[in-house]
């Protein structure tokens, strides 16, 4: 019976450009085409926990009934763990091994393990690690006078060249935390967790938020109303403009100058 399962497995894998193979009963797939072939429904952005007490956090590849899924872990220390396919948006409650930590797999309500079991998620970054290829997040925050009250510190990322001189510099600015009227309170660009999906683009886990963007220019691969790709020279100009004004409220000012809420 085994044997009759792996040669299935192996005429799929060919059909699919994957590649199976199996050791001590665990069945295991890797990607070999480049690149992979993400559905394209222009979705580039989605929401995963409140932004406060959970957020999207660890990410990993399943290979499962002939589809790649990119799976986004929510898993707070305390309370339901939540993940997400990102292409579909279903979202699901599920259990983790390491509550607060590190996952690369879950069990759905029904008892199936879900696993990293592909190569293409080799290249994922946690806050930590610094970035994906030659792309770096959280290099350093621009920073408004410290004499104003209520600021935000603008984290940058970059681009460096094979010959590691800078390529750009661009701020990722999304809400942090909403008003009542809907406005937003506090701006951020930290960047938590990605992960390269081999097509040109990646994913960026921001706040409450899950991003697809492309690697090139950092610029949404889709619909994300969310996401504010700034360059570092406009928002230094919002920084140098604020500084010495006397203003209250950086947020604000920001999203004035800007055009944005």
């Amino acid at each position: 019976m085994k044997a009759k399962y792996l040669a299935m497995a192996a005429i799929l894998a060919a059909a699919l450009a994957i590649d199976v193979s199996a050791q001590d009963g665990v069945t295991t797939t890797k990607l070999l085409v480049d690149p992979p072939r993400w559905p394209s429904n222009g979705i580039a952005e989605r929401e995963l926990g409140d932004g406060q007490e959970t957020w999207p956090g660890n990410m990993f590849v399943e290979y499962s009934k002939g589809r790649l899924i990119a799976w986004v872990i929510a898993s707070p220390s305390r309370g339901q763990a939540k993940a997400i396919d990102f292409f579909s948006g279903e979202v699901q409650d599920v259990k983790v091994e390491n509550p607060g930590g590190y996952n690369d797999s879950f069990v759905d309500a029904k008892g199936a393990t879900h696993t990293r079991n592909t190569s293409i998620d080799l290249d994922s970054m946690d806050s930590h690690s610094g970035g994906i290829d030659t792309i770096r997040f959280n290099e350093g925050p621009l920073k408004f006078d410290q004499r104003i009250p209520y600021k935000p510190m603008l984290e940058v990322v970059q681009r460096l060249s094979p010959d590691e001189t800078v390529t750009w510099r661009k701020v990722p600015l999304y809400c942090e935390s909403f008003s009542s009227d809907g406005s937003c309170e506090i701006w951020s660009s930290y960047i938590d967790t990605a992960m390269n999906l081999h097509d040109g683009t990646m994913l960026i886990a921001a706040g409450k938020y899950v991003f697809r963007v492309r690697k090139e220019d950092l610029m949404p691969a889709g619909q994300a109303s969310n996401l504010h790709v700034l360059d570092e020279t406009d928002a230094k100009r919002v920084i140098d403009k604020a500084d010495g004004s006397g203003i209250k409220n950086a947020h604000v000012f920001l999203a004035e100058e800007l055009h944005i809420q």
